[in-house]
């Protein structure tokens, strides 16, 4: 279809180096540089447009004219222009002119705006279009406050604070746009979902994992929730008290809290004020790492074990979840068993079988069905009928079974109740003071432990919750900062001091509540908010109706949350041998195991400690490889050790490997902590020609042999790097071999580096140059006529008188610039500012 103004046969675009694309809306809009400096960013550009004044809209007869560019040009060197401002000499798109016959003629298709309907001026390009589609309306840059570059300290400081205030409140940055008929409904129910089965699960947290009264399992879900849902970058986050972490608590603090047989007030005493500590540790963590950025550190953790930590709390989970179930909590405590590991928990479960009370199995178990059934009954028929997701059955069994034990009095034929929850004073006072420094000892390592791993659940959850992308623009959540992990780290770290003051269970990130929310509907931290403010006015105004809720019945929802954790685990062991991870699937074993036979934490400690020399292994372990010529080719070179995309396995066997020379490349930078080992690793492949054989048989290759390193990956290399570049190039020329560098992509820095080291003097050949050259085919014509010369000493420019350094020397200078330039023609012949043939004898 052919356009006013716009000719269809003309399929032309400026790709000049110099010239940047730029789109700034889903019109025709582009940057262009009214100073004579070509070849400007888009990012430097959209930088300078900052304060721009705007232009008026494209007329249709697309009449080119520039007092648009003449106006705006008077208060701006960069200048946003459409089709209206931009002249016949203007660059569109970034793009010139080529054709200067017919105004507007370069623009000679059309796009379509998808979000307004209209068609707006864009060239042919098929990834341009694309691209254009999806710029929505919000993406407008916002112009600094001007204050910021004021000449008075006062102004500078209050511009500044106002950033930083925005940067870890996101809730000043989403709230003035928050979009209140699209989302405020979806919200506030997804809120009162979220805490209809997080509050009770909160008391089975405190009471039968955590051994402290149930109120301060609501605390953990209150106030922190609230302070966190101001500081959030993730919209649909739910944190507080962890299934995971409660158990990991609960290990941490038995052997302190039963020692010295105890009485059960005792036991609730201690555990209050360990808890206590244990959300200090969480809180002094969270700081730490936020404000000192260590949110990268969540890549230690390998997915195995995750995996195997997921499974082993899954496991310990269930198994301090079957005794309340079964109503034999106080037998064991009575016997002891509360502070064994799992193993000697499910001896006991097996052992006292007929022993348990079969009102209180009846009612867990009952129970555990009902909600099996509805999660079953959900998920089959949730899409055709929305409703179902917004039943609360969770809530549902709790109220029922409550009202049948307070008709029935099941209390009084042996159903435990939570019975007297005491409300919570808001009296703040710190667990940290010199009475508790041996306590908060005794549990530091814990506490810091499972900080880390709450740590690590919260950075995956925050990865995994961030809303995708609305299908209608209407539901859209309202402008929100980029989730940041170290923003994450600071704000759990405020909402677990407030923790800390009120003696709640430590908060972190929750996956299962954080996707339910999701799924609920919550578009933005609003129903974060909600679901806090609702459990405060229950923690502070309904407590009392929860005093006949069966314990029985909590365990039942606790089962639910073993199922969660348990039920990926197969289908992840079984995926693990399907590809043959056998690293992951060791780790898992081995995080499981030592988790029933010792405790999680030992399981957990011992998985981090391997996953973390694995990496120190990864990192320090040098990746030479030997290079042999692809058959058939001239400059065609492949890792003679492992297959690649054009060599397979069997055809490895046929590269050919250059007589009396060895081909070794370097794929990464060079640091000290990969370069120990580089010496060792060229004479093992001196030796055997591959790094498949071992050390211990005899030598396969005879004879001394030339070196050719290909330096294409070693972008970087620090002192140390060097250093050991020297010992090995002085090593091969006392035995009178030579060492050539190729395809060396190093910048200015690096080759100041080498001449500095003396590396330049080892390399140079008779008086010439040091060996760098930009092929390795290149390298080998040169190496032929190195060989039937003796190899000379270099002389450096210092060294020498004017005169001679005028007509001999080589500048360096020359040499540094030349490689710069070669490095985006690494393999071009005609690059012939750094080849060395020229100039060997």
């Amino acid at each position: 279809m052919k356009e006013k103004g716009y000719n269809s046969d003309e399929r032309h675009i400026a790709t000049s180096p110099d010239d940047r694309a730029c789109l700034l809306s889903p019109d025709a809009v582009s940057l262009r540089s009214t100073s004579a400096t070509p070849g400007l960013s888009f990012f430097r550009n959209r930088l300078f447009s900052f304060g721009s004044n705007s232009v008026e809209p494209a007329s249709d007869a697309h009449d080119y004219s520039t007092a648009g560019i003449e106006a705006a040009s008077a208060t701006s060197q960069y200048t946003v222009l459409d089709e209206a401002s931009a002249s016949e000499t203007s660059t569109i798109l970034g793009a010139p002119h080529r054709n200067q016959s017919a105004a507007g003629a370069h623009l000679h298709s059309r796009h379509h705006n998808h979000l307004t309907g209209q068609y707006g001026a864009l060239t042919s390009s098929a990834s341009l279009s694309s691209c254009a589609s999806q710029v929505p309306a919000q993406l407008e840059v916002e112009s600094p406050d001007p204050r910021l570059f004021s000449d008075s300290r006062n102004d500078r400081f209050k511009a500044k604070a106002k950033y930083y205030l925005r940067y870890y409140f996101p809730i000043l940055t989403w709230l003035p746009s928050y979009p209140v008929k699209a989302v405020l409904a979806t919200d506030i129910l997804a809120g009162l979902t979220i805490a209809s089965f997080n509050m009770p699960l909160s008391l089975s947290y405190a009471r039968t994992l955590c051994y402290v009264p149930e109120r301060y399992g609501l605390l953990g879900f209150a106030f922190p929730q609230l302070v966190y849902a101001f500081m959030s970058t993730v919209p649909c986050m739910i944190t507080g008290p962890e299934p995971g972490a409660s158990v990991m608590v609960g290990q941490a603090i038995t052997p302190y809290i039963f020692a010295g047989n105890p009485s059960p007030e005792e036991v609730e005493e201690r555990a209050i004020v360990y808890v206590a500590l244990i959300t200090a540790v969480h809180m002094i963590v969270f700081m730490i790492m936020g404000f000192f950025r260590l949110g990268f550190l969540d890549a230690l953790l390998s997915a195995g074990l995750l995996r195997g930590f997921l499974a082993a709390v899954g496991i310990v989970l269930t198994m301090d979840t079957l005794i309340p179930a079964l109503g034999l909590s106080q037998l064991a405590i009575d016997t002891g068993v509360s502070t064994q590991p799992a193993a000697m928990k499910l001896a006991f479960i097996i052992t006292h079988l007929p022993q348990a009370h079969g009102l209180s199995a009846a009612v867990s178990f009952i129970s555990f069905g009902i909600i099996i059934f509805m999660r079953w009954f959900r998920s089959k028929y949730a899409k055709k009928y929305r409703f179902l997701v917004y039943i609360p059955d969770i809530l549902m069994i709790i109220i029922f079974t409550t009202i049948m034990t307070w008709k029935l009095r099941w209390d009084q034929q042996g159903l435990a109740i939570v019975g007297q929850v005491d409300r919570p004073n808001i009296e703040m006072m710190s667990p940290l003071k010199k009475t508790t420094f041996s306590m908060f000892m005794d549990i530091l390592t814990s506490g810091v432990i499972i900080a880390l791993l709450g740590f690590f659940q919260t950075a995956v959850v925050a990865k995994n919750i961030y809303p995708d992308p609305p299908t209608d623009p209407r539901y859209a959540p309202p402008k929100n900062p980029t989730p940041s992990t170290n923003r994450e780290l600071v704000a759990l770290g405020f909402a677990n001091l407030l923790g800390m003051f009120m003696f709640a269970l430590p908060s972190i990130g929750g996956y299962g509540r954080s996707k339910a929310n999701k799924i609920a509907g919550a578009r933005t931290q609003l129903s974060s908010i909600v679901f806090a403010l609702s459990t405060i006015i229950v923690t502070f105004g309904m407590l009392q109706g929860i005093y006949y809720l069966p314990r029985a019945t909590l365990a039942a929802v606790l089962g639910l949350i073993c199922l969660a954790l348990l039920e990926d685990a197969p289908g992840d062991i079984i995926y693990y041998f399907r590809i043959h991870a056998w690293a992951d699937l060791a780790m898992v074993c081995l995080v499981i195991g030592v988790t029933l036979a010792v405790s999680l934490q030992l399981g957990v400690t011992i998985g981090i400690g391997i996953s973390v020399i694995q990496i120190l292994r990864h990192a320090t372990k040098p990746r030479i490889q030997v290079l042999a010529r692809v058959p058939g080719t001239a400059n065609t070179f492949r890792n003679a050790d492992r297959p690649s995309h054009d060599v397979s396995e069997t055809d490895l066997g046929t590269l050919e490997h250059v007589p009396g020379v060895m081909l070794v490349r370097i794929p990464e930078p060079l640091m000290f902590a990969n370069t120990s080992a580089l010496e060792q690793r060229l004479r093992r492949l001196e030796r055997y020609g591959t790094m498949k054989m071992h050390p211990s048989l005899p030598a396969m290759r005879r004879g001394e042999q030339h070196v050719i390193m290909d330096l294409a990956g070693m972008s970087d290399c620090d002192t140390t790097a060097v250093k050991v570049l020297c010992s090995i190039v002085a090593t091969y020329r006392a035995k009178g071999k030579y060492v050539l560098f190729a395809r060396l992509v190093g910048d200015r820095k690096v080759l100041k580096l080498f001449k500095r080291a003396g590396l330049n003097r080892l390399l140079s050949y008779n008086g010439h140059r040091p060996a760098y050259y930009p092929t390795i085919e290149e390298a080998l014509e040169a190496l032929d006529e190195c060989v039937f010369e003796t190899p000379g000493a270099w002389v450096e420019e210092d060294d020498v008188s004017e005169s001679e350094e005028k007509e001999k020397a080589f500048d360096e200078d020359d040499l540094v610039e030349g490689v710069g330039e070669s490095e985006t023609e690494v393999g071009s012949v005609d690059n012939e500012k750094v080849i060395m043939k020229s100039e060997m004898v």
